[in-house]
């Protein structure tokens, strides 16, 4: 099986790069009709300097080639959004889900394992009732609709704050003691919202 998944990742990115190609245009064309917008005479004139710098004057099967080549150095190009490297972007990224999943693992585990276990030793006991309305509510609600309402109830009930991973005033400060706070009051409702039917069935299978 590992060794299919070689020979599958690789026709699957290579499709979906050349599907990437097949629409007119490219980045480069965005970020020049952009600066049009504004008033910006140079900007043509900046057209092909831009689609050098991000490797676009290239053929499309070598641009996939080198691509492929630099994952190996952990080297995906630049972002043409950001202008920094992808690579840097997909680090951040990898870090705040790791977090992410880590917590919404352990809140998986550590209520399934609570109520399932107690409502198996309080079988058709009031517990019992009440841990299987939660799998139920659990497995039936739409993950966006249960986001809507513990954002809604989350602000307006308890004044966590909403939106981003940190409150504003933490973003690009050093770490502290009080932007670990941030995030982690930032992460309750999605830890909530991405772990409830996760649980909801676990409660089941433990019962």
């Amino acid at each position: 099986r590992v060794l299919l998944m070689i020979p599958t990742l690789f026709i699957i990115s290579a499709l979906v790069y050349f599907i990437i190609d097949l629409p007119p245009g490219d980045c480069v064309t965005a970020q020049v009709d952009e600066l049009l917008s504004r008033g910006d005479a140079d900007a043509l004139a900046r057209a092909d300097e831009l689609r050098t710098l991000y490797g676009l004057d290239q053929p499309l099967w070598r641009r996939y080639f080198e691509w492929v080549g630099g994952i190996f150095r952990w080297d995906f190009g630049l972002s043409c959004q950001d202008t920094v490297p992808v690579s840097d972007l997909i680090g951040e990224r990898m870090a705040l889900t790791l977090i992410m999943e880590s917590c919404t693992i352990a809140f998986i585990w550590i209520v399934s394992f609570v109520i399932g276990v107690y409502a198996a030793t309080h079988q058709y006991k009031m517990g019992d009732y009440i841990a299987s309305f939660i799998g139920f509510v659990g497995l039936s609600i739409p993950n966006f609709l249960l986001a809507l309402v513990l954002l809604y109830v989350g602000k307006v009930y308890f004044g966590l704050s909403i939106g981003g991973l940190m409150d504003p005033e933490y973003i690009d400060k050093p770490f502290s003691w009080g932007k670990l706070v941030s995030v982690a009051e930032h992460l309750i409702i999605p830890v909530i919202v991405i772990g409830m039917s996760g649980t909801a069935g676990m409660i089941r299978r433990l019962r």
